[in-house]
């Protein structure tokens, strides 16, 4: 058998969910720290958006090969193998944003989906490129920074962001459909957003594959050939992403927190995420709590340094 393409949240970070709204960084904070070669891997729930403003490369994309160079604007949805080859020096942008966030900065709720199908890469135009250089720019500005309103601000970014792949899409195949995708990566795909929508109330397994039109042991097997683990690990980690999101953004207790997501037993919730992240929702907290003042540690997130980002109030229980 052959080995599985690695998921991770952000490369080379391991897969156990993406807290924040929008992730922003350069192409060099990653690339060259890895001698400018991306190996193949895959997002299990991230679109991701390219800009390479200077330099290019080879991006290797569900196995087919394209050149990159400045100006080209690449989009990958969620489960596309690719890697990347840069030439050294090559610098741009790269943003990765979770389905949710998307679906919440688009008025149209969930119909960039079908635009947003199938990898793409765009040779943009030079008052396009500036264009999407200059909102990447900002909104990775906006991303190190720890003003009020961020959360409201990098989601705002994801929309515009959206909106200029969108119609990049649209201008070069104004007339055309996305292309086919597998039965077993739409069947995944209308799993995903059953979970999106109630995560929180906690239905059987079984339940869920009915409403699907299969048996659960089914829709478990085409969860490990998406990403690498069952129906049942695909929800636990929703569960988890939002209680990590509420952990590092809201001063609710850990007991709050647990009862919001449908747990009736805090002690449980409090089991599994330590199963799932390596640490308890306490000990993940106080990972990225901050001073009052400003001072004290550090928390690299995805490359970019947190200080200063999650100040809140603090509440024991």
């Amino acid at each position: 058998m052959g080995s599985i393409v690695p998921a991770y949240a952000l490369y080379g970070e391991g897969s156990s969910g993406f807290p924040d709204e929008l992730h922003v960084e350069t192409i060099v904070a990653r690339s060259s720290i890895h001698e400018w070669r991306i190996r193949s891997h895959r997002h299990g729930d991230l679109y991701q958006f390219f800009f390479i403003a200077t330099g290019g490369g080879i991006a290797s994309i569900d196995g087919a090969t394209h050149a990159l160079r400045g100006g080209s604007a690449v989009v990958l949805p969620p489960l596309v193998v690719h890697s990347f080859d840069f030439k050294a020096g090559t610098d741009g942008y790269v943003a990765s944003v979770p389905p949710a966030v998307l679906d919440r900065a688009s008025p149209t709720h969930g119909q960039w989906r079908s635009a947003l199908a199938c990898p793409a890469v765009i040779a943009a135009e030079p008052e396009a490129a500036f264009r999407l250089s200059q909102t990447l720019a900002l909104a990775h500005a906006e991303f190190a920074d720890g003003r009020v309103g961020r959360t409201e601000a990098l989601t705002a970014f994801a929309g515009l962001i959206l909106v200029w792949f969108r119609r990049a899409i649209a201008a070069e195949a104004p007339d055309g459909a996305p292309g086919g995708l597998s039965v077993q990566r739409r069947l995944f795909e209308r799993f995903r957003a059953q979970v999106e929508e109630d995560f929180r109330c906690h239905p059987s397994l079984a339940d869920r594959a009915r409403r699907l039109g299969v048996s659960a042991p089914h829709l478990s097997r085409v969860c490990r050939q998406m990403v690498g683990c069952s129906a049942l690990g695909v929800v636990q980690e929703r569960l988890i992403l939002e209680a990590r999101r509420h952990l590092l953004y809201t001063s609710m207790t850990v007991s709050e927190i647990a009862f919001l997501l449908g747990f009736t037993d805090p002690a449980y919730f409090t089991r599994l995420f330590t199963g799932h992240v390596g640490q308890s929702p306490r000990a993940y907290r106080d990972v990225f709590s901050v001073p009052s003042d400003g001072a004290g540690p550090q928390h690299s997130v995805g490359g970019a340094t947190a200080t200063g980002r999650h100040r809140r109030r603090r509440r024991e229980g």
